[in-house]
């Protein structure tokens, strides 16, 4: 059996008409869904980029949840195990974040292809041409000071379809799967980075869902209380195209399988690492506090002989995707693994896959920190000094806060996420931090966090790890 694996950057679940949306186009994946299987009730566990994919080839959770950090060439992760295993490998990407400033992601597959581009990447030095207003301020939507210019350099030509980002890295997958056909298996992961913003799909996109809106995203999109009406309906409208440009081009791919005669021995996953806030709750952010729309993710997998149109509520999660297709592939799952392969649910021996599911920000050093914990029907959403519940059956919006009406089962999930942690062998002292709500870090690794979120703020400004510490260093002489 053959794998795909097809990582959308910034999915919503509920904007794909498979998980219930009724007015975004999304044909393609809603066939996936049919011929497979759709779960509903997946939910990130490390966030955000870097740390999600640490999750999803680990099979790991961390302590308790992956930091932003490079992959370690130590670690025991899917392409290399399936490599191992007699699986030609191969990373086809535009996520800037997986090879730059060292982040070490192609490293375990045995050949790797980047479309370049994408936010800051450091991909054209020419002039980038006047400032007409008709490219989206990725400053603003994508928090990287020097991205704009950047940007517009890198996209100086682009004039059709084809020429943007989630078709050039669908061709570039088809390629790849055309020329390598003939081998006996393969392991291919597909990571795009669209639908994450700057939200720039072509024009005929966005006209689906706002005739006549205008190019670009508003200038003022940092400034999310200074949005008009109009202007938040544009950059939905921007959004939902991301999402069906994305789909129709995941279209092609299938049907390419299909051509090829890959389809029936190919097992097809797609899933992503979250969603993003469009106003939900009063905010744009997809940051913390992780409410549904960003917690939750897609999870759609069709596997051959594995039957279609099933629907798994089990709650999932990033790390259980690699005991699953090693499961899958019949390949024995290493020791470190925390994650629960899903196969038994697929084939009906299993229904529960964990009892609560943990999303949690990283790096992960001090408490508290937010962390959003899901059961089947409740919901805790904890930020420091803050708890609120939802009842998701009663209220899957997560409107109304029913902290004070229910405090024993907010700290009934509570204790369930400190038992998780404990589970997956989280420190001592950062069990005792979670603890006592309280900050709780040795003064080494105290220094070391602090160093590392000034070297992340550095390099999401666009500097190289090496410009990043010199400029910590810097501050911290106090110059």
């Amino acid at each position: 059996m053959n794998f795909i694996v097809v990582m959308a950057d910034t999915l919503r679940a509920d904007h794909l008409g498979c998980y219930g949306n009724d007015w975004i186009h999304t044909p393609n994946l809603d066939r996936l869904a049919r011929e497979g299987t759709v779960f509903d009730r997946a939910y990130a566990a490390s966030y955000p980029t870097i740390p999600n994919r640490t999750d999803l080839v680990t099979g790991r959770y961390g302590e308790p949840l992956h930091p932003w950090g490079p992959l370690s060439t130590a670690e025991i992760v899917l392409p290399k195990v399936m490599d191992l295993n007699g699986y030609v490998t191969q990373l086809v990407c535009d996520t800037p974040h997986l090879i730059n400033q060292g982040a070490g992601f192609q490293t375990p597959f045995r050949a790797w292809w980047m479309v370049r581009g994408q936010q800051g990447d450091g991909y054209r030095t020419d002039s980038a041409g006047p400032d007409d207003g008709s490219l989206p301020d990725v400053t603003s939507a994508g928090g990287f000071a020097s991205a704009r210019t950047q940007y517009m350099r890198n996209m100086q030509g682009r004039r059709l379809e084809r020429d943007y980002f989630a078709p050039k890295v669908m061709q570039a997958a088809m390629d790849w799967i055309e020329l390598n056909r003939g081998c006996e298996r393969f392991f291919l992961w597909i990571d795009s980075f669209d639908p994450h913003e700057p939200w720039d799909p072509p024009q005929h996109y966005v006209d689906l869902y706002d005739p006549g809106c205008r190019k670009g995203i508003p200038p003022n999109l940092s400034n999310e209380k200074a949005l008009t009406a109009r202007e938040r309906r544009q950059v939905h409208a921007r959004y939902a195209g991301e999402v069906t440009m994305l789909d129709h081009w995941l279209g092609r791919l299938l049907d390419r399988l299909d051509v090829l005669g890959l389809a029936d021995s190919t097992a097809v996953t797609v899933i992503s690492d979250h969603g993003t806030g469009l106003w939900d709750h009063k905010r744009m952010s997809k940051s913390a506090p992780f409410y549904e729309e960003v917690s939750r993710i897609v999870w759609i997998m069709r596997v051959p002989n594995k039957g279609g149109r099933m629907r798994i509520r089990a709650l999932v999660q990033p790390p259980d995707l690699m005991p699953t297709l090693l499961d899958l592939a019949g390949v024995e799952i290493p020791d470190r693994v925390q994650g629960k392969s899903v196969l038994p649910l697929l084939d009906g021996s299993k229904r529960a896959n964990w009892d609560a599911a943990i999303t949690g920000s990283a790096p992960c050093l001090q408490a508290p920190t937010p962390v959003t914990v899901t059961t089947l029907r409740w919901s805790l959403v904890t930020v420091p000094g803050q708890r609120e519940l939802y009842d998701l059956r009663e209220d899957p919006k997560q409107k109304r806060n029913v902290v004070r009406k229910h405090p024993d089962m907010a700290q009934m999930l509570w204790s369930k996420m400190l038992k998780r942690f404990q589970q997956i062998g989280t420190p001592e002292w950062i069990m005792e931090a979670f603890s006592t709500g309280k900050e709780h870090v040795s003064p080494h690794v105290k220094d070391e966090s602090h160093q590392l979120l000034a070297v992340r703020k550095y390099l999401m400004r666009g500097l190289s790890r090496e410009a990043a510490l010199s400029r910590r260093r810097h501050k911290q002489a106090g110059h």
